[in-house]
């Protein structure tokens, strides 16, 4: 399996799992794309569930099971709306998408990825920080809310965050770690996006 540069904060999230004595049964909310996520945790013999609302993405990932003989069982959906009951999963995580939509709404997907979550399981979600430098781009709509252009034309909100702001996000659990990094473009010295990720546990 090949590994990119994006994937190496889930390894990281990967490792807290293996720890946890739970059943491995792992959602991943934006599950789409060439190279889906839950391909790591597959390989390390995780049951693996995900939703998208894109089809297209979906197909590119259903198009990478069939090439490696996996089934991710992915489906359409909304990540605001999990159809899934409470306490499905050991482990849920969100993965550079959860910040595609007005913050409102991001805070009502991470309530519903912890409603699905198992007391004692973990949850991960990463959310890009005021400190990137995209976040000068675009049209501020509120604070942090930027409306920016695809390289398609679409317009795409972008949600950035400060520091601490997104603490708030994770009431009833224990945030194991938070962590703060930066991507750089190109393997170049510039600055590109930086993010601030969590891995907390469900109380």
């Amino acid at each position: 399996m090949k590994l990119h540069r994006r994937d190496y904060p889930l390894l990281g999230f990967l490792q807290e799992c293996n720890k946890i004595s739970m059943e491995k049964k792992i959602l991943d909310c934006g599950a789409g794309g060439r190279n889906p996520p839950l391909r790591i945790f597959h390989q390390d013999g995780y049951k693996t569930y995900g939703i998208d609302n894109s089809d297209s993405q979906i197909d590119r990932a259903n198009n990478y099971a069939k090439e490696n003989t996996i089934e991710f069982n992915i489906i359409k959906g909304d990540i605001r709306e999990l159809p899934y009951d409470d306490e499905s999963f050991s482990f849920v995580f969100s993965h550079h998408t959860i910040h595609h939509m007005p913050k409102a709404e991001i805070e009502k997907t991470v309530n519903e990825m912890k409603r699905v979550l198992k007391p004692g399981g973990l949850i991960f979600v990463n959310f890009p920080s005021i400190d990137s430098a995209s976040y000068s781009e675009g049209e501020e709509v509120v604070k942090g809310e930027v409306i920016q252009i695809e390289a398609d034309g679409e317009k795409v909100i972008h949600c950035f965050f400060d520091d601490n702001e997104a603490d708030a996000f994770f009431s009833n659990c224990e945030i194991l770690s938070k962590r703060k990094w930066e991507l750089l473009i190109n393997s170049g010295w510039s600055h590109g996006l930086s993010m601030i990720e969590y891995t907390a546990k469900k109380k």
